[in-house]
C-alpha cells in the first residue's frame, strides 16, 4: 500500500467511527411496550427516536415524543413513555362532557374512538412546556395525571421518527 492509500484508508475509517458515534448519541431504538399509543404505534413494535430533535427547536402539537416516567408503571419506574403532544406553550386544555378541547376547539382524536375522558378544568400550558396524552385516552399516565403533569421541553427524551 502506498502512503497515499494508507492516509485515505485511515481518514475513511476515522470518518466511519465518528459517524457511528454521532449516530449513537443522536438516535435511539426502543421497543414499545403497551398499547397506549395504539393504533399509531403498536405494542411490540420498534421506534427510532431522535434525541436531538428539540435541542434547537420546540415540539409541535401532534409530535409523538419519548419522555421519562418518574412514577411506578407496569414497565417500572424510570421507563420511557411515548405520548403525543396535544398542546404547546400558551395553548389552553380542557376536558368537559367527556371531550377534550384545545384552545376552545374540540380535539377530534378521541371523539371518533368513543373514549370518555374524566373532566378537567381549563389550564394554560406553561412557558417551555407541553401537554402530552396517550392516543387511546384510556391510559392516564400522561399530563392529566399530576404525577406527570406538563413536561418541560428539556424533559423530553426525543421525537419518534419511524415506527
Amino acid at each position: 500500500m502506498t502512503g497515499r492509500k494508507v492516509i485515505l484508508s485511515t481518514i475513511a475509517v476515522a470518518a466511519g467511527i465518528i459517524t457511528a458515534v454521532a449516530a449513537a448519541c443522536m438516535l435511539d431504538i426502543m421497543k414499545v411496550q403497551g398499547d397506549s399509543m395504539d393504533p399509531a404505534v403498536k405494542d411490540g413494535s420498534h421506534v427510532l427516536i431522535n434525541r436531538m430533535a428539540y435541542f434547537f427547536g420546540n415540539p409541535d402539537a401532534g409530535d409523538v415524543v419519548a419522555c421519562p416516567c418518574y412514577v411506578y408503571s407496569e414497565d417500572g419506574e424510570g421507563s420511557v413513555l411515548l405520548r403525543r403532544v396535544a398542546a404547546v406553550e400558551g395553548d389552553t386544555v380542557e376536558i368537559r362532557e367527556g371531550n377534550l378541547y384545545i384552545n376552545g376547539s374540540l380535539y377530534e382524536g378521541y371523539t371518533e374512538k368513543g373514549v370518555y375522558l374524566e373532566p378537567m378544568s381549563e389550564i394554560t400550558v406553561g412557558k417551555n412546556r407541553v401537554f402530552v396524552l396517550s392516543d387511546t385516552g384510556q391510559a392516564v399516565l400522561d399530563s392529566r395525571d399530576p404525577a406527570v403533569g406538563q413536561l418541560t421541553t428539556a424533559e423530553l427524551a426525543g421525537r419518534v421518527l419511524f415506527k
